[in-house]
């Protein structure tokens, strides 16, 4: 501790008498921040409780097995429907589909036009033939004007005699294919294993036939070899003119209607009764001392299925007992996530914007579950509920994401008809994620995490599954969905991180670490501009380090936001007295008012070339309060001796604000010490003590050191790692003979 005696009751006697704080500066704002969180807070608290099925939190009885003896008689309390297996209902699908058509649409249009191409090719070439002497000339041009045709097509049709004979023949070809109907392809649709083919004709239904009847283009290519073959038997080479010109106009006309298919699909499958019969009211299901056969246990079971049903529609009381008791449970969820918050992370509890972000992450990973299992009908493994334990630690500390782990896990456990397993493997893997992400500070160390989450999910899947009894494919599923979310989670973190970091102002420290990178563009500047003060910043890094580590604060923030603090200085270097040197001041020739005003225009500067360069908000923070409201004594002096009154000592200061954070007084007094302890000229460790101590008595007397949360213990903290640090930088050196003669 300090030997301050003084220090307890003058702190006590400065928090009586100094002016507090206006609260009511601002009373819309504050209004509006405590509207806000109000309406979080339900907004979190109805959409849990209502996105899920009401039935969803319903535990069924525990259902007695094949072969046991029943213990007492059964009777049915209210008229149910027995319901199909989940084998019955995929065997009705089945049979249900194998009557499905796959719908075709036939376009007229498509065969009219193919015709009419075909017409004006005739026409074309017999215009061609005629205004054309010589056969040889007008192979010439049938052969450019239609390249499709090969040597000896060209040449038959050169002959104004084909001409006749091959126009009327390639007509009825195409006619007798169109006829049947020419369909692109059925293999790349996913009814491919359909066999009936319904086709329309301006909507209305004109033909039902089979696959095997439509030609596909493939077909179709042989069916027109085979028509052109059978129109010119004794003829070969007419028969293949007449295949190369019908193929090249064909063109399917039926086209497969989609829409149409898949409504008549869901009108089949929703036509599927989910039940097999009745059990009507006060009929005996089980006798008692009889043995429970299959049948009787589908009963059982359908009964279990339909009793939350029947409760609700007889007595609705329940049901509003049942919605009662579900946002009382979800309501407790979110008071311990607050009560933890007022505990040991009290700053984000009056942060709107972190509240906000942490309600978004929580309403995401309850809609993103209730898609899962509930719409989609999938595993409850593939929730990824690591990705906002990642996600909250990497941004707001490992406290903040085991506790909404913990939320989330009970949560949706709770929420799935109390699925323990599900709580379980939540709770595990995403502690087990923000465990492993906690000293992540490069994105390409995010495999780990990766590693570790995917991991846990396969051991504690067949863990689970194992103990059920599960089958060994099913278990190697659920076990593949497991390793799917680990990755997956993991993948998506890296890509929000940023996004969240934009968002929500918030400078992680995988973002620090990139910017204390001295090739950094800017530091690289005022390495070049400014030797000095790059130099003088160095040192106070490893300064602010030491003291903040000391202290458990943010050391990554406190060594990068000094790198940076005075890079304002790089306007005007040659005004500070680091970067002059041994040159004559360029202040002898500036009022001290001026010399202030060049002195405290670095602040701004440096906050104006932080925002250019998309500097963090907490790195810009600092660098406004580094120096609080700091009088700037020797210019302040300096101006009481050429004659100023002391009324002009607010004109020499600081515009502030004071440091609000640990980093905030922490850099303000790394800056004091080091720039002090520059000008002993005999810095022994005690000199070097006592200027440590004398700076942060200063500090501490003048209130710079009021608004952040700094006890008399941390400053002698701070004092303490301060005094080693400078000592190695500016202890005294011996003057080695030979470089004395050199002299």
């Amino acid at each position: 501790m300090f030997k301050w005696p003084f220090l307890r009751w003058k702190v006590r006697i400065r928090k009586l008498f100094s002016p507090k704080k206006d609260n009511n500066k601002k009373p819309k704002k504050k209004t509006l921040d405590k509207i806000l969180k109000v309406f979080l807070a339900l907004f979190l608290l109805l959409f849990i409780s209502f996105i899920y099925p009401v039935e969803s939190m319903y535990q069924p009885p525990e259902l007695p097995r094949e072969g046991e003896i029943a213990k007492d008689d059964i009777l049915a309390p209210f008229t149910f429907p027995i319901l199909k297996t989940d084998e019955e209902l995929e065997k009705d699908k089945k049979l249900a589909l194998s009557n499905l058509h796959i719908v075709l649409k036939r376009e007229r249009n498509v065969s009219f036009s193919v015709l009419n191409s075909l017409n004006q090719f005739f026409s074309k070439l017999d215009s061609l033939n005629q205004n054309t002497k010589g056969i040889d000339l007008r192979e010439e041009k049938l052969s450019l004007v239609f390249p499709f045709l090969t040597k000896e097509s060209t040449k038959l049709l050169a002959n104004t005699k084909s001409f006749e004979k091959l126009k009327p023949t390639c007509l009825e070809i195409l006619t007798d294919i169109y006829k049947i109907g020419v369909v692109n392809d059925f293999e790349n649709h996913s009814f491919e294993n359909l066999n009936s083919v319904l086709i329309l004709q301006e909507g209305k239904e004109t033909l039902v036939t089979t696959k095997d009847k439509i030609l596909t283009l493939t077909e179709a290519k042989k069916e027109l070899s085979y028509l052109a073959r059978e129109r010119f038997k004794s003829d070969a080479l007419y028969a293949t003119t007449a295949y190369e010109i019908t193929f090249h106009f064909l063109v399917p006309n039926l086209k497969f209607d989609l829409e149409e298919t898949n409504k008549r699909r869901e009108e089949l499958l929703a036509s599927i009764p989910k039940h097999k019969g009745l059990v009507l009211k006060g009929e005996e299901i089980v006798e008692k001392d009889q043995i429970i056969s299959h049948s009787e246990l589908e009963k059982l079971s359908s009964l279990a299925s339909s009793e939350v049903k029947w409760s609700f529609k007889d007595n609705r009381w329940e049901f509003v007992l049942l919605v009662i008791g579900r946002m009382i449970f979800v309501f407790s969820m979110i008071l311990i996530l607050l009560i933890f918050l007022y505990i040991f992370k009290r700053e984000l509890l009056f942060d709107t914007s972190k509240l906000l972000m942490i309600t978004i992450l929580i309403l995401t990973e309850v809609l993103l579950a209730y898609l899962i299992v509930f719409q989609w009908q999938l595993s409850e493994y593939l929730v990824p509920v690591a990705l906002t334990s990642l996600l909250l630690t990497i941004l707001l500390g490992v406290e903040t994401g085991l506790i909404v782990t913990f939320i989330l896990s009970f949560l949706l456990g709770m929420m799935h008809n109390f699925n323990l397993n599900f709580a379980l493997v939540s709770l595990v893997s995403g502690s087990v994620a923000a465990y492993s992400v906690r000293e992540v500070t490069h994105r390409y160390k995010f495999y780990r995490p990766m590693l570790y989450v995917c991991f846990v999910y396969v051991v504690l899947i067949f863990l689970m599954e194992s103990l059920k009894f599960s089958h060994t494919p099913k278990i190697i599923e659920l076990c593949g969905y497991g390793i799917f979310n680990g990755f997956f989670s993991t993948v998506l973190t890296m890509g929000l991180l940023p996004m969240f970091e934009s968002l929500f102002n918030i400078t992680t420290d995988i973002t620090l670490l990139e910017l204390s990178d001295l090739n950094n563009p800017l530091l690289k500047r005022l390495a070049l501009v400014a030797p000095g003060t790059y130099h003088h910043s160095i040192v106070i890094g490893n300064l602010a380090e030491a003291a903040a580590k000391s202290l458990g604060a943010n050391t990554l923030l406190a060594r990068v936001g000094a790198y940076y603090h005075d890079i304002g200085k790089m306007e005007k270097p040659e005004y500070f007295v680091e970067n002059q040197m041994g040159f004559k001041s360029k202040h002898e020739k500036l009022t001290p008012s001026m010399s202030a005003l060049i002195l405290e225009s670095h602040v701004k500067e440096g906050v104006e070339m932080a925002k250019k360069a998309k500097l963090p908000k907490q790195l810009i923070d600092l660098m406004k309060e580094h120096h609080g409201t700091t009088v700037m004594n020797y210019f302040y002096n300096k101006a009481l001796e050429q004659g100023a009154s002391e009324e002009v000592k607010d004109e020499f200061r600081y515009p502030g604000p004071k440091p609000q954070s640990k980093e905030a007084a922490i850099l303000m007094l790394a800056d004091a010490v080091e720039a002090a302890s520059r000008t002993l000229e005999d810095p022994k460790s005690s000199r070097i003590k006592a200027v440590v101590k004398r700076i942060i008595m200063d500090k501490f007397e003048s209130g710079e050191l009021d608004e952040c949360d700094l006890t008399l213990k941390d400053l002698h903290v701070i004092e303490e790692s301060f005094v080693p640090i400078l000592i190695g930088v500016f202890h005294p050196r011996v003057d080695y003979p030979e470089l004395v003669e050199e002299r």
